[in-house]
């Protein structure tokens, strides 16, 4: 089973005191304040230890992101025979949805539309980015609920890193529960770009976590480390020739398009990233190759067996260089030598081996000419292809009754907000480290 050397950090975020003063006029109103504040704690103290059980980390989901869904959506509507006054910054959107105010600054407060919660903009959010970018400031609880998701998605790849480092052998058991963690990763990137992002009262800026290439990109990323899950499998298991090609074609084809999606991205931000991206493409086509040389060779087609060994061969020495420029490249992450780690040397030898033997019958049986041009690939594998999970939110806490709602009496100004209050200054997450099982094989820690 492969592991995964690249995992950028957590998302770190200032404490949310939630404390509406007079305006949660009533004690239910005030119980509310007090259970997501608390929720909101247990799921921070979760996030950092990806050894946590899976079933303990939803549970504390589900509690926070049902209390959180009466923030950002009314628990009830406008009275009957009363219209609502729509700000003249909002125009009606796509479907009869309404599309964002203004930007007036990460202070300010934004106009809300029929569909919002009139707490929606109460509280000040604050988040760091993964990629190093300046912390952002929001009030808009929208924006909360898509940072937290990513810590829960950022969670969800580094608990699977966890278990595909825990032993020497994984289990069938224990790949399904990788495999699912990857997919359902990449589903709640998917689901923050497709529909939260837009909702959003500020525009995103660029090379932040809610810029929507490094969307993408997470998500092209998780989609390609599931998809190794099912090529490791079907190596393990003596799969056709053919189709071990095509899904390592395929998983090269992912990450390549991970790498390109960050392309326009500050290069400072993701040169490392692209890094990772780049040397698992080159090994990955190298696999693809080598796999296509050995399919060809069944077929006696030995001459072009030869030309695909060889250029298995060459996009291995690529993908070595690129795992020394990975080591060297400052920037998210943990300092590795990938080129060290055991699913890289792995494939070498079989490289070697089925090169050694395509050339040798080659000289002795078929006597072909070798082409110039590299025998083709396999557009896409038949099976085993990954895919997103489909997220799906939890649904409003019962906690929340028109009587719990109609106890806050928000006005205008945010109750949060004190004159002359210092801003507190977000502190880094203090991540728990995964033990390898190969330290002998690689000096890897995951983040």
């Amino acid at each position: 089973m492969t592991h995964w050397f690249h995992r950028n950090p957590l998302k770190a975020t200032a404490p949310m005191k939630f404390d509406f003063g007079a305006q949660a006029s009533t004690p239910l109103a005030r119980h509310m304040c007090s259970d997501i504040r608390q929720a909101r704690k247990r799921l921070l103290a979760i996030l950092p230890d990806p050894n946590q059980d899976l079933g303990v980390l939803l549970a504390a989901t589900e509690a926070y992101f049902s209390l959180l869904h009466g923030f950002i959506e009314p628990t009830e509507g406008p009275k009957q025979g009363e219209k609502k006054e729509q700000p003249p910054s909002q125009q009606p959107g796509q479907d009869g949805e309404m599309l964002e105010a203004e930007d007036d600054g990460p202070s300010g407060g934004a106009s809300l539309g029929a569909g919002d919660s009139k707490l929606r903009n109460a509280v000040k959010v604050k988040w760091s980015n993964t990629l190093g970018a300046p912390p952002m400031v929001m009030r808009d609880m929208v924006f909360e609920h898509i940072n937290m998701l990513m810590n829960v998605a950022l969670w969800y790849s580094k608990h699977a890193a966890k278990i595909a480092g825990s032993s020497e052998e994984v289990s069938e058991v224990e790949a399904k529960e990788i495999h699912r963690c990857l997919r359902s990763a990449a589903g709640m990137f998917k689901y923050i770009e497709d529909k939260l992002l837009h909702k959003l009262f500020e525009k995103p800026g660029d090379g932040t976590d809610v810029d929507s290439r490094i969307l993408q990109a997470y998500t092209l990323q998780c989609t390609a480390e599931a998809q190794e899950v099912t090529l490791a499998r079907a190596i393990s298991l003596n799969h056709t020739s053919s189709l071990i090609s095509a899904l390592a074609h395929e998983t090269a084809r992912l990450f390549r398009k991970t790498s390109d999606t960050l392309k326009s991205v500050e290069e400072s931000l993701v040169n490392k990233w692209r890094k990772y991206c780049d040397l698992k493409t080159a090994f990955y086509m190298s696999q693809a190759h080598c796999y296509n040389g050995q399919t060809l060779l069944n077929k006696d087609e030995c001459g072009k067996a030869v030309r695909a060994l060889k250029e298995s061969d060459r996009m291995y020495e690529k993908a070595e260089l690129l795992c020394q420029e990975y080591a060297k490249t400052r920037g998210p992450g943990v300092s590795v030598r990938p080129e060290q780690h055991t699913f890289f040397q792995k494939l070498r030898p079989v490289v070697k081996r089925i090169l050694e033997k395509v050339e040798r019958e080659n000289g002795f049986i078929y006597h072909q000419t070798v082409p110039a041009e590299v025998p083709d690939l396999e557009i896409k594998a038949t099976y085993g292809l990954a895919s997103p999970v489909e997220y799906e939110a939890p649904t409003k806490s019962k906690e929340w009754t028109s009587e719990v709602y109609n106890g806050f009496k928000v006005s205008t100004e945010n109750p949060t907000e004190k004159k002359n209050e210092k801003d507190e200054p977000i502190k880094p997450v203090k991540e728990v480290p995964i033990e390898q099982t190969d330290k002998d094989q690689s000096s890897c820690v995951i983040s």
